[in-house]
């Protein structure tokens, strides 16, 4: 994979350090957890069939931490679709101050969200070459959230319960190549198909660059906001 962005290349050892990647991790095990409380409800995940849940149910707790370990964000928030999220961060309704914190008794899908988002805004504050290379999350979007109040943060998880999703779930080698190595406890293959995952990133970045230089609009489905977003 060629990286046509070069402040992303190379630098992943210098910029995520132990205390994000400790964090990054624990998150993807927190994920990795909820997934697993779907598909014991067998609930569907957007993406991911329930026969992946449930191999995913089935993996020990040593192979679901190395499943979880990866140098990336397991979920995706969709950042990488830089339209949805300037039409989110673009919404200037203001809420009263006894309004901004009073959210609705929320599922713990949308309770994981509010965490993941300050996850990464507080990643963006931090490093924005961090926050491309857990989050895939462009210059442009980093620019625009580090200045988003936090409190625009728990209601955008509110507000948009359609924003998490699984990182590539229609990627055919991604999911079940993770689950097949961690099942059959190869962490060498492990590692190299969380590699992978790296060279997705790098090709999300790219076509990022590439639409905010051609200004194309993204087609990406979670740009519906209409469909998604909860009323209120």
């Amino acid at each position: 994979m060629t990286f046509r962005n070069k402040d992303v290349a190379p630098s992943r050892a210098r910029v995520l350090n132990d205390v994000l990647l400790t964090r990054a991790h624990e998150l993807n095990r927190d994920y990795v957890e909820l997934l697993v409380t779907q598909s014991q409800a067998r609930h569907d995940v957007e993406g991911l069939p329930l026969r992946l849940l449930y191999e995913l149910a089935a993996l020990s707790a040593t192979a679901r931490m190395r499943f979880a370990a990866a140098p990336f964000m397991l979920y995706s928030l969709g950042f990488e679709d830089q339209h949805l999220w300037r039409a989110i961060l673009e919404d200037e309704r203001v809420a009263a101050p006894q309004d901004r914190y009073v959210v609705s008794s929320a599922p713990s899908a949308t309770a994981f969200c509010e965490v993941a988002l300050f996850f990464a805004w507080h990643t963006a504050v931090l490093n924005r070459f961090a926050a491309r290379m857990l989050f895939s999350m462009p210059d442009a979007i980093v620019e625009r959230i580090v200045q988003t109040p936090l409190w625009r943060l728990r209601r955008i998880a509110a507000e948009f319960p359609g924003l998490l999703l699984p990182r590539w779930p229609s990627n055919p080698a991604f999911w079940p190549d993770l689950l097949r190595f961690a099942a059959a406890g190869d962490w060498q293959r492990l590692e190299m198909t969380q590699l992978l995952g790296s060279q997705l990133i790098a090709a999300e970045l790219d076509a990022a660059a590439e639409e905010e230089e051609n200004g194309m609009r993204s087609r990406n489905r979670r740009t519906e906001l209409a469909r998604m977003r909860r009323p209120g």
